[in-house]
């Protein structure tokens, strides 16, 4: 029997889209059968003259019907509120008054933003080249701290995060990857490593 309780089964790293690296929300699954948040892969699907799966590369001959996987859905819901009841809500930095709620965390600006501040960051052009992730309440844990920039890069050499300038320093010459790409690789080798648990629990049980 299956157990009700989605946390004894499901970590958070299986519930994580690799694009925004957050638990789903909206999950919709591709035809190659990954999953992705339905606003992250619309996203890439315009950012992109041919839309293919972000995690194994495969390309689609046409833009896929998105459809929300409510079973999905309903886990990575229930594991949300399970896993952080009292994850305090990140609030924006720019407002002067009654401070809202913050859509993205800005690395460069070391900022949380609500969405009218956070607008000109989808407009300007020097703006737009900035690091946005999801909000989070310790911003000074994602910025280098010997060069106050953002920690964008992973140092495979290392096993550590890194920013740009730290690759011309210590980290000169380095096998050094963004960290989106180093946590998609490592989400498909867990779930390389899940199919074959999976598979040797299935031949012990023939």
């Amino acid at each position: 029997l299956v157990s009700r309780d989605s946390n004894s089964l499901l970590s958070e790293e299986q519930l994580q889209c690799s694009i925004c690296l957050d638990v789903f929300t909206d999950p919709v699954t591709t035809p190659c059968g990954h999953n992705f948040c339905k606003s992250c892969l619309t996203q890439c699907c315009e950012k992109s003259q041919h839309c293919h799966c972000p995690l194994c590369k495969e390309k689609f001959t046409k833009r896929p019907e998105l459809k929300i996987n409510i079973t999905l859905r309903e886990v990575a819901d229930h594991f949300k509120k399970k896993s952080v009841p009292d994850k305090p809500e990140i609030l924006c930095d720019a407002c002067t008054g009654e401070k809202l709620k913050a859509l993205k965390s800005c690395l460069d600006c070391v900022m949380s933003l609500c969405e009218t501040h956070l607008e000109p960051h989808n407009h300007v052009p020097r703006l737009k080249k900035h690091k946005l992730i999801n909000p989070v309440e310790n911003l000074e844990d994602y910025i280098c701290q010997k060069h106050e920039r953002a920690l964008e890069l992973f140092c495979r050499d290392d096993q550590t995060c890194v920013c740009k300038f730290c690759t011309e320093g210590d980290h000169k010459n380095h096998n050094t990857v963004p960290i989106e790409e180093e946590s998609r690789e490592r989400k498909t080798q867990l779930g390389k490593t899940q199919t074959d648990v999976q598979q040797m629990i299935q031949d012990r049980l023939k």
